[in-house]
């Protein structure tokens, strides 16, 4: 039987002599493996079709146990961005956060739209020279990622006493999946400092496609801060 998926490829890895298993995020059916056989040989047209982060339309003839691939389309490779080290640099670093946190064939189009905007966003910056562009898109769509698998950090009240969050000594807790006040801190003694710009980036964000984010102004102690907070928290989820 023949499917056709819209997918985003993740990633590839060689088997056998000539064959190569694709890693694809699929808007059908989540993450999903598929098979490609001879695509490594040198008159393989195919293997240009599944560069890693092209947007495609692809052809699997399944029966089975895994499907194999029988042709693609390229909707977008995203050209621009291949140009510039950093930004490749940076969607590695995103899709190997995604990878550990999705399962396999656990489809969720909501994912796959912010997957698409993520790279239509990074393909779009005019100037990859301006680094805090780049962390603040990766950082974006990493917390939204969590926020659709169900692990929102509450910005707005204390996760203790319920208090709203002021000014002063803030922290951030993963286990409670938010912010606590400097008051429950001094009880509880588990957390990472967070100063007020970086959670007001946080409550922009949640609020806030990826594509408004380009236009954020961002100091790198604030994003350096989040990174910390980023880190802790992927630690503490898988």
């Amino acid at each position: 039987m023949d499917y056709k998926y819209t997918g985003i490829i993740l990633g590839k890895k060689d088997v056998s002599e000539t064959d190569r298993i694709y890693t694809i995020y699929t808007l059908e059916s989540g993450k999903i493996r598929f098979l490609a056989k001879s695509v490594r040989k040198s008159n393989a047209k195919l293997a240009g079709f599944l560069e890693n982060f092209n947007l495609v339309e692809i052809f699997i003839a399944k029966s089975q146990g895994m499907g194999k691939i029988t042709g693609s389309l390229v909707i977008n490779n995203f050209s621009k961005m291949r140009k510039n080290l950093e930004a490749i640099e940076n969607v590695f670093r995103s899709v190997e956060i995604l990878n550990k946190l999705i399962k396999d064939e656990n489809n969720d189009p909501k994912i796959f739209n912010l997957f698409k905007e993520y790279l239509e966003t990074i393909n779009s910056l005019n100037n990859y020279e301006e680094n805090c562009k780049l962390e603040i898109i990766h950082l974006g769509f990493v917390f939204k990622i969590l926020e659709e698998l169900g692990y929102k950090i509450e910005v707005g009240c204390c996760m203790k006493c319920g208090e709203k969050i002021k000014e002063g000594n803030n922290f951030f807790n993963s286990e409670l999946g938010g912010i606590i006040c400097e008051k429950c801190y001094s009880n509880f003694r588990k957390g990472l400092r967070v100063n007020l710009n970086s959670i007001k980036i946080l409550r922009i964000i949640f609020q806030n496609n990826l594509k408004s984010l380009v236009k954020l102004k961002t100091e790198k102690k604030d994003l350096d801060n989040l990174k910390i907070i980023k880190q802790d928290f992927l630690n503490w989820i898988v």
